[in-house]
């Protein structure tokens, strides 16, 4: 019997996750059910949420667990009831989540095989490559669901934190295609010259976590946009980031938080000037855990071919791969991942 590589862990590890990983070997399943598709992964992205799931911090994991969220694989066996949807040899994006249906538990994808049901593959353009493929969940469909729905257009301003990362970059995009500004926070002089020169902009902010800073950054933002209020923003930092973000959001204000890249897992909240005195509403907000589970296929479906749309277009294209790394350096590809002012995505290859 065939086996394939895995990248496990059989109990979390909140204090040093990556270790909780070790690389297994599996057999590949030489029969499949009806309903279930048989993939070879090509390459998958390491995300800042495969750590939390080795933190125990993650709904849905049972162990022992696979890991990885996303990856862009092909097509080898289809089930008697699939053959007219799929087909081997056909591009499919792979979610560990499942994209469609309501999914419970979570199916990693760091392996060489992975048998999957059709709610968790979403077949990929022509004219869409890899790289973007493989980023379709994570950095592009989430940023266009928040732009959704907030109910984004011509004449809004959304603040965002980690606005040098790839979701960042796809938001700035994104408001090009839909005529919203963003304004944006990141955490180095260099990575704000990159995305004025980039994208033609100057609503880009430094923010360093010092008090001095924040100080700086509430005036600086002032000062460019005058009185218009920012009523929408989406916090992936947490901690006193979160805390400037509540500083700038302006009255009847929505902000998301979605992420601790801090890993500061509170926001200091005053619940009366805050929220009561200016009726601003504070979420919690993960597509996985939220929006998944509650958007019908039928939406999902939509948003995804009008995503496929403009990236075919290329009004949103996701940035390139930054590091890439075999499957077997797994453990050095999840700390690059985690490293400040990394550029591009982590991708492990599997071949």
């Amino acid at each position: 019997m065939d086996t394939g590589r895995e990248v496990i862990y059989q109990q979390f590890n909140d204090e040093d996750p990556v270790a909780a990983f070790e690389l297994s070997e599996a057999p590949v399943p030489e029969n499949i059910g009806a309903r279930e598709v048989l993939v070879r992964i090509r390459c998958a992205l390491v995300h800042p949420c495969d750590v939390l799931c080795a933190r125990g911090l993650v709904n849905g994991v049972e162990l022992p667990a696979v890991g990885g969220l996303e990856a862009l694989g092909v097509v080898e066996k289809v089930g008697a009831e699939l053959e007219s949807r799929f087909a081997p040899g056909q591009r499919v994006h792979v979610s560990g989540t499942h994209i469609f249906g309501s999914w419970a538990i979570w199916q990693g994808v760091w392996r060489d095989y992975t048998v999957c049901p059709p709610e968790a593959l979403v077949p990929v353009p022509n004219d869409v490559p890899d790289e973007a493929a493989a980023q379709l969940f994570v950095n592009v469909l989430t940023p266009f669901v928040m732009v959704k729905e907030m109910g984004l257009g011509p004449g809004d301003f959304l603040l965002q934190t980690a606005a040098g990362s790839v979701l960042g970059q796809v938001m700035i995009q994104l408001g090009e295609v839909f005529g919203f500004t963003t304004v944006n926070l990141v955490r180095r002089e260099a990575t704000a010259r990159q995305l004025r020169d980039r994208y033609g902009i100057d609503t880009v902010f430094v923010y360093d976590g010092s008090e001095a800073s924040a100080e700086a950054t509430r005036n600086d933002v002032r000062e460019r946009l005058g009185a218009t209020p920012i009523r929408f923003a989406i916090e992936a930092v947490s901690g006193q980031t979160g805390r400037l973000c509540l500083d700038l959001l302006g009255p009847d204000g929505l902000i998301y938080f979605y992420g601790v890249l801090s890993g500061d897992l509170t926001v200091p909240v005053d619940v009366v000037a805050d929220l009561c005195m200016n009726d601003n509403t504070v979420k919690g907000w993960s597509i996985q855990e939220i929006w998944l589970r509650k958007a019908s296929d039928e939406v999902k479906q939509r948003f995804i071919d009008e995503l496929w749309k403009l990236m075919i277009e290329g009004r949103v294209v996701p940035p390139p791969i930054g590091e890439t790394y075999p499957l077997e350096r797994f453990e050095e590809a999840m700390i690059a991942s985690s490293r400040v002012g990394k550029v591009g995505k982590v991708m492990l290859t599997l071949g």
